[in-house]
């Protein structure tokens, strides 16, 4: 039996920045499950994203449900600078059994890197989907150019890398990096993400949705990269059918407007509705008011939300870019279809048609997520990899 391991994990943004997106809770989540199975934990990051939290102490430890967290200072910069995280991991980094640096193209993930490379500290980066084809897509030039001065360095003196899904591991080969890989995915907590059917049935009449109406949801943050421009679309050729179309999230680029654009183009507006992002306390009632989660995504390398929508029991549909659409299709749990408009209008009308066909992949579903996604199972899984690594390092 392996001792207590002294976990550092290194990340920009964390709990409860939610508006950052996915990593935010995965990582939070990770964290308390690896603290839950005895290891002890802490966690550096920025105050980044928590302004509207003037009481939360800054520049010195407070324990998050189980968790040694600080905040540090977030300076005015390009970026998230935030110096204070990188002179603590520099004069810290040797006290770590195991650093885990979460993203790249960070200005704050450097540091780490160079410190648990220069103390003899061995460390792991989470590119999550960073890495991918479209991010490579975007500012080609400045990524390409900060990659050689400053990215390489960090990946490839990583004593392994962190992939989330199958799809991200292939999207990364081409780097030819010389870390080990492994694959977990993000795990979540099933005891909170879990059907809420009365809080449902409260939702729909606070929103006048009727009980019959057919609700397509999509939670997260509204962004070109989700590739909600498809649903107008997709739906258009469905106006009419009795569907509501809802989005729970913040608009980062100025993509809530074009959807509201084409939406209306398509005479669709009455059917559609904006939701601001809200706590997570208030999605499992929401997942559990629809009948079908969409994401049509130009890239996702993983998909939080899709495990969360499975676990309340919401049936998804899913482009073949989200992370998680190989795992789906083989489990039989949901459906996947190409960024093709009129697959999605066949599909989605199928759906409204044959509510049966829904009903029997949701046992399946929140199962499929209890076996595979529960924050103890991929704890143990990430903390097995972390013991791996360390021996190999160990016996250099």
């Amino acid at each position: 039996m392996f001792k207590k391991l002294k976990i550092l994990h290194y990340i920009a943004v964390y709990a409860p920045a939610w508006k950052f997106g996915g990593p935010v809770l995965s990582v939070s989540q990770l964290c308390e499950g690896l603290a839950d199975l005895g290891h002890e934990v802490e966690v550096f990051t920025s105050n980044a994203g928590l302004n509207h939290q003037p009481e939360l102490p800054l520049n010195q430890t407070v324990i998050r449900n189980g968790v040694k967290v600080t905040y540090f200072t977030q300076e005015s910069g390009i970026g998230i600078h935030c110096p204070g995280m990188e002179q603590a991991v520099t004069a810290r980094a040797k006290e770590f059994d195991i650093i885990h640096v979460t993203g790249v193209w960070q200005r704050t993930s450097g540091a780490a890197c160079k410190a648990a490379k220069s103390q003899g500290t061995p460390y792991v980066v989470s590119p999550r989907g960073a890495l991918g084809p479209y991010s490579w897509r975007q500012k080609t030039a400045k990524k390409v150019a900060y990659y050689l001065w400053q990215e390489s360095f960090n990946v490839t003196n990583a004593a392994a890398i962190h992939y989330t899904s199958k799809q991200e591991l292939v999207e990364c080969r081409w780097l030819q990096l010389p870390s080990q890989a492994f694959i977990v995915p993000n795990g979540l907590d099933t005891k909170f993400w879990q059907p809420a059917l009365e809080a449902a049935k409260v939702w729909r009449k606070s929103q006048n949705i009727g009980e019959d109406d057919f609700v397509l949801l999509n939670v997260g943050r509204l962004h070109h990269k989700k590739g909600l421009d498809l649903l107008p679309k997709a739906l258009a050729p469905l106006r009419n059918l009795n569907w509501r179309m809802v989005f729970v999230g913040g608009d980062d680029d100025g993509t809530k407007a074009k959807l509201e654009q084409q939406f209306q183009a398509a005479n669709l507006s009455h059917q559609v509705r904006f939701l601001e992002r809200c706590e997570p306390q208030q999605l499992p009632a929401i997942y559990s008011a629809a009948n079908l989660f969409v994401l049509p995504s130009r890239h996702e390398n993983f998909g939080n939300v899709v495990v969360e929508a499975l676990a309340c029991e919401c049936p998804i549909l899913i482009s073949d870019k989200v992370g998680l659409h190989d795992e789906v299709a083989e489990s039989h749990v949901g459906w996947v279809r190409s960024r093709v408009a009129a697959e999605w209008t066949t599909a989605i009308r199928e759906l409204i048609q044959s509510p049966s066909k829904l009903e029997t992949v949701k046992f399946a579903s929140r199962a499929w997520v209890e076996t595979v996604f529960s924050i103890k199972k991929t704890s143990q899984q990430m903390a097995k990899h972390y013991i791996s690594i360390i021996r190999k390092h160990n016996a250099k």
